[in-house]
This record gives C-alpha cells, sequence and structure tokens, in this order.
C-alpha cells in the first residue's frame, strides 16, 4: 500500500469515527433532564432485581390512560430485554374506587383476560361502576363466580396492596397519569416528552441509560 493510499485509508478512518462519535454525542443529548423527563432528587426502591423497572401509573377511569394502552401493548412487543414492565394503579384522593378494580383482577388471576375489556367497558361501553356491586356484576357477566368476586373484592390483601399504591402514588410525586417511573430515577410523561407517542422513545432512552 502506497503512502497517499495509507494517509486515506487514516482519514477515511478518522471520519467514520467522528461521525460516530458526533452521532452517539447528538444521540444522548436528544432527551434532556427537566425538559423530556425528570430526574428525582431521591430514588424510589424498584421490584425487578437486575432488570430496569419500567413503572406505568394509570387509572381505569382515566381517557388518558385508556387512549395510551395500545401503545403500550405495542411498545411491549419491542421492549429491551434488560427492562421489566410493572403496571400500578395510582391511587390520588377518591381515586382508590377503580385502583382496587387492578387488584381483585390481579388476585382472581384474571388481569391478563380481562384488563383491557375493563378499560374497554368505562370508555368504549360507557357502563357505570357505581359501587363494588357494579363490579362485580361485570365479573359475573365475563365469566367470574360473583360470590368469589365479591370476596375477593372485600379482602384484606387487595386493601394491602391498595394502600401499598397508595404510598408509592406519593412517593413518585405525579402530577396525573398516565405517568412512567424508569428504574425509580426518572418520571417519563406526555406534558415532558411532547406526546404520549414520545413518552416510549424517552422511556426506551432511559432504559438504554439505565443499563450501560
Amino acid at each position: 500500500m502506497t503512502t497517499t493510499m495509507k494517509k486515506l485509508t487514516a482519514l477515511s478512518t478518522l471520519i467514520v469515527i467522528s461521525a460516530f462519535v458526533f452521532f452517539t454525542n447528538t444521540t444522548q443529548a436528544e432527551y434532556v433532564a427537566g425538559e423530556d423527563y425528570v430526574i428525582f432528587d431521591k430514588s424510589v426502591k424498584t421490584e425487578t432485581g437486575d432488570q430496569v423497572e419500567v413503572r406505568e401509573l394509570f387509572w381505569y377511569f382515566c381517557p388518558h390512560c385508556y387512549s395510551i394502552e395500545p401503545l403500550v401493548n405495542n411498545w411491549l412487543q419491542t421492549m429491551n430485554s434488560s427492562a421489566q414492565f410493572v403496571r400500578q394503579p395510582a391511587v390520588f384522593p377518591g381515586w382508590e374506587y377503580g385502583a382496587n378494580f387492578y387488584y381483585v383482577l390481579q388476585q382472581l388471576g384474571e388481569l391478563e383476560r380481562l384488563h383491557g375489556s375493563l378499560f374497554d367497558a368505562i370508555h368504549r361501553q360507557k357502563l357505570k361502576f357505581s359501587n363494588q356491586q357494579d363490579f362485580v356484576t361485570w365479573l359475573a357477566v365475563n365469566g367470574v363466580q360473583e360470590e368469589k368476586a365479591n370476596a375477593t373484592y372485600e379482602s384484606f390483601s387487595v386493601q394491602v396492596n391498595l394502600n401499598k399504591a397508595k404510598a408509592n402514588t406519593y412517593k413518585y410525586r405525579i402530577q396525573g397519569v398516565p405517568t412512567f417511573i424508569v428504574n425509580g430515577k426518572y418520571l417519563v410523561d406526555a406534558t415532558h416528552a411532547g406526546s404520549q407517542k414520545k413518552i416510549f422513545e424517552v422511556v426506551d432512552y432511559l432504559i438504554q441509560k439505565e443499563s450501560q
């Protein structure tokens, strides 16, 4: 190889490396703390071990939570394997009713089957869930024994989980739902990210950041 060719090869390599560094730095700077997401002053303990915890706080009666549900389900298909997704109902004052639905479904073993259906019942079918009986009747229509549904609704374990969710809601200092908490350190919502769709771009960025 001639001296000229060696110089050209070295120059090409330098250009490629420089372009890579520029691209990497640009990508890293794409999402800015305080603008696209919020960093907590004090992180909250996670429950997913070595995996990056992505926690969605939602409420069944929230229309924005309903509208983002298809985006959540699509994102889960491509979620980084280093992350684990956790759902949690938010519990602001007056939100206990509705938040407890999640834990009833969970204890009944019906969460996977009926989570989406419950959202549809509230927001698409406009069913009125005004009290315990309304919810239990809906469960019965969907194949859950009514006596079992009532017992679960009134169970101590559902109340314990509800109280834990209430405490977590305040720990994360969220202002509304849906809100996503990444690894107990970062808060992402549509207000900061710019849109519901962009939430997941920011979440992916933070997962990658926490996985390094």
